[in-house]
């Protein structure tokens, strides 16, 4: 990392000693007495156009000078370019500052030539800089743009060694199989199942497995995983007293994801769960809060889109209460609510412990959970415990696959559901050959999906990358369903709607809107990520969507 930090270093010294050398000619040349100046481009004329003679030299002495113009600060914005690759700068905001440095650099100079006798700033000598500096930006972002293209193939061409290795153990772990591949680099080997929340499980498979663990390495790991382990069953027990008294209360709702899934697991508590997810009646949402805070649950965040977070900062324990599952204010998920129906016409009940829970139909809450990890994948990224909940689910409960695929159907995402029961088939238990449906195609590859989750961590969320994409995968699907063309513009200025969410002063100050705009650009610009990749990202993770149908 330290040798990468020094070569930047020499790089962006280097490229600004050069955009300072050819400043300094440009001055020079600038600071010439405008007879000096006619000779020196008439000379330079002959040179050219030799053929024509003097007379003719002199007649081609303006068409010189202005090509002198934009060769000056063509070669300027090269230099200038490359300083500004040196930083975390996506290849756009690369170029608009490079050009801005030029164009601001032109104006001066124009400036400085209004006290050289004989010369005069003009206005189109400054178009003809601003031509010479856009059309170089213009070719160094092709070049860059197409050595990324080359490398991205290389680049992610397979799973790191670190990354195979947790789903070997995770699978062995969901399969109860002992692990054969060898751990090369344990320390990697956590940090990829803290990313995507699935340490308790793979350190279980790694520490039974015969591979020879350093004796500090192994009491590492047990101590975080257990750490992990102790966390979760603290707050389950406070989310089984909360349920307890909601009934107590008269209210029932409906338990969703979390504590549903992790009942499916081998082991209950070995399966962490950032949240617990209930849904609740729009009549009973008051009720619930009450009940909530008696128990010392204190709201969290910006209620939005029908859902409010509480927090048990005792415990720990996070709730997320919901109206409704998806949003409702007519957005992109608004149509998946009706989608999968009222979840609570036939509530199933789950005994975990001494606690009756109820949670959604098996088939609801199946579809439920295919549509909420494309919902992930659009903003950021679907993690692999994702992948895993729904393969278990469909292991565990009767599927009527043809209605499944109906469902996903209507909404374009046969591809994606039959990508992510490849993973599950191949990964998780799941009997491809039991999925009766006619679109079910076992052969779907689903090597760039399984590639896209791994990445990402949960949810997409541990990798800058994925969550800086996802408004632009996003966008692109937006647009799509509403007929329209997909720009990165479009993604950089959302419409005031979703401004708001992130913003909320916009809810009563609209006019402020510019102002959230300008704060956003700021934020992508300082913020420590490479733009760049996210950039690469996003286009990647746009091939996918094609890749499965999900946009033409």
């Amino acid at each position: 990392m330290n040798e990468s930090r020094s070569k930047t270093g020499y790089q962006r010294v280097g490229a600004a000693i050069a955009a300072l050398a050819l400043m300094c000619v440009i001055f020079i040349l600038s600071s010439q007495p405008g007879s000096d100046s006619d000779r020196l481009s008439i000379r330079f004329a002959l040179l050219l156009f030799f053929f024509r003679g003097p007379e003719g030299a002199r007649m081609l002495n303006n068409l010189v000078r202005e090509a002198a113009h934009m060769l000056e600060y063509a070669a300027l914005a090269v230099p200038v370019w490359l300083f500004f690759s040196t930083f975390r700068l996506s290849r756009g905001w690369r170029g608009i500052a490079a050009f801005a440095v030029c164009l601001l650099y032109a104006v001066s100079d124009e400036v400085h030539q209004l006290f050289v006798p004989g010369r005069a700033a003009e206005l189109f000598d400054v178009l003809m800089d601003s031509c010479g500096a856009a059309l170089s930006v213009a070719v160094m972002h092709l070049l860059s743009k197409r050595r990324m293209k080359k490398q991205r193939p290389v680049a992610r061409a397979q799973l790191s060694e670190a990354e195979c290795a947790v789903l070997e153990a995770f699978s062995a772990y969901l399969m109860q199989t002992p692990m054969t591949q060898v751990v090369e680099d344990p320390q990697e080997f956590v940090r990829v199942s803290v990313r995507h929340k699935i340490l308790p499980m793979t350190a279980q498979v790694l520490l039974q497995a015969e591979q020879p663990l350093p004796a500090e390495t192994q009491e590492a790991v047990r101590t975080e995983a257990l750490g992990q382990v102790v966390v979760q069953t603290r707050k389950t027990e406070q989310f089984l007293t909360a349920c307890r008294a909601l009934q107590a209360a008269g209210v029932t709702p409906l338990c969703v994801k979390g504590i549903v899934c992790r009942a499916l697991y081998p082991d209950f508590d070995l399966r962490i769960s950032a949240d617990e997810d209930l849904l609740v009646q729009p009549a009973a949402f008051s009720a619930c809060t009450n009940v909530l805070e008696s128990l010392g649950f204190t709201a969290v965040g910006t209620p939005k889109d029908g859902e409010v977070g509480y927090f048990h900062a005792e415990s720990g324990c996070r709730i997320e209460l919901h109206r409704s599952m998806f949003p409702q204010d007519g957005g992109v998920y608004a149509r998946f609510n009706a989608l999968i129906g009222d979840l609570f016409a036939a509530p199933l009940p789950l005994c975990v412990g001494q606690t009756t829970l109820f949670c959604p139909a098996p088939q609801q809450h199946l579809l439920y959970l295919v549509l909420h990890a494309y919902k992930h994948f659009l903003i950021s990224g679907v993690g692999i415990r994702q992948i895993a909940d729904i393969a278990l689910f469909a292991r565990a409960y009767p599927v009527d696959w043809q209605a499944l695929f109906d469902a996903c159907a209507s909404v374009r995402l046969t591809g994606f559901l039959n990508a992510v029961l490849v993973i599950g088939g191949q990964y998780f238990g799941l009997q491809l050959s039991e999925i009766d449906a006619p679109q079910f195609c076992a052969e779907t590859n689903a090597a760039a999906l399984l590639q896209d989750v791994m990445e990402g961590g949960i949810y997409g969320s541990k990798n800058p990358d994925h969550l800086h994409s996802g408004a632009l995968t996003f966008q692109q699907y937006a647009a799509t369903l509403a007929g329209k063309r997909s720009t990165r513009l479009a993604a950089l200025f959302p419409p005031r709607e979703r401004m708001q969410r992130r913003y909320p002063y916009l809810i009563k100050h609209g006019w402020l809107l510019p102002v959230a705009y300008l704060s956003r650009l700021l934020r992508y610009a300082v913020s420590d990520h490479d733009s760049s990749r996210a950039l690469d990202t996003a286009d990647r993770r746009a091939a996918l969507l094609r890749q499965y149908g999900m946009i033409p």
